[in-house]
């Protein structure tokens, strides 16, 4: 069975937008906010449903990201006040938290949650190529416009900051990509899963590349197969294309480790 254009052109995006907000992530250190902002964006959509369940219709767009920005911002504000992991872990429990009260309170919803929680790579919508086209707009201009000094910051913040920087500014535009950057893709590769989507090709990238734009082009290279890869595996065998996706970049990233020692 072939894959449609539609999920291939969205492989793609998916692709370029994960692979900028995974580097940047890994180059934070803070690869755990992937995973943090996945379950803010969950808590998001799970208030759409709840409120759609009862005919108040709102876009999941809209709110999985208002969540997702919240969220983060307020990780961030923690982690200045106390260590990153603890900031991430309340952040993250707090937002699993609402997700579960929105979804228990919530009426036919089954079918519908299922996409967010593990992606449907292959019934991607005009709507869904919609959001990542916007999304990797604004992803490359915030990123291509900011792209040195952002750089500078993430291996060195205190020199960044020390040379007038406003890294303010520089944490508001990296929590802003990676927010918008989760939302875009939660529907394609699900909220458990992106995690593995996001920062398993980055963390390869960054083992074997020699420069910041190597590590770049090596992680959207590497997504772009497995999720693929994956997509015509779930043709043959009834398992979830992300899982597949999710399960080949993992065991990726476990076999650059063993050849890099």
């Amino acid at each position: 069975m072939a894959i449609s254009m539609d999920s291939f052109f969205a492989i793609a995006l998916i692709s370029l937008i994960t692979s900028i907000s995974g580097n940047l992530s890994v180059f934070r250190k803070g690869s755990f906010l992937v995973a943090s902002v996945s379950h803010s964006a969950l808590a998001g959509v799970a208030l759409s449903l709840f409120l759609s369940s009862y005919g108040i219709g709102i876009d999941y767009f809209a709110v999985a990201a208002i969540f997702a920005v919240a969220f983060s911002a307020i990780t961030v504000v923690l982690s200045r006040f106390q260590d990153i992991d603890t900031a991430i872990s309340i952040s993250f429990a707090l937002s699993m938290a609402l997700a579960v009260v929105f979804l228990s309170l919530s009426r036919n919803i089954s079918a519908k949650i299922w996409s967010f929680l593990f992606g449907e790579l292959y019934l991607i919508t005009d709507r869904d190529i919609i959001y990542l086209i916007l999304t990797a707009i604004v992803v490359l201009l915030l990123f291509g416009t900011l792209y040195e000094r952002m750089i500078f910051y993430l291996f060195d913040p205190e020199g960044a900051e020390a040379s007038g920087m406003n890294v303010k500014i520089l944490d508001l535009a990296l929590i802003l990509i990676i927010s918008i950057s989760v939302v875009s893709v939660i529907r394609s590769v699900g909220a458990i899963l992106a995690y593995a989507i996001f920062i398993a090709p980055a963390a390869i990238g960054k083992k074997i590349a020699r420069s910041v734009k190597q590590s770049l082009l090596i992680s959207f290279l590497i997504t772009l197969s497995c999720l693929y890869l994956g997509l015509l595996i779930s043709f043959s065998i009834p398992v979830s294309a992300s899982a597949i996706s999710a399960l080949i970049a993992s065991s990726l990233y476990l076999i650059s480790m063993v050849k890099k020692d």
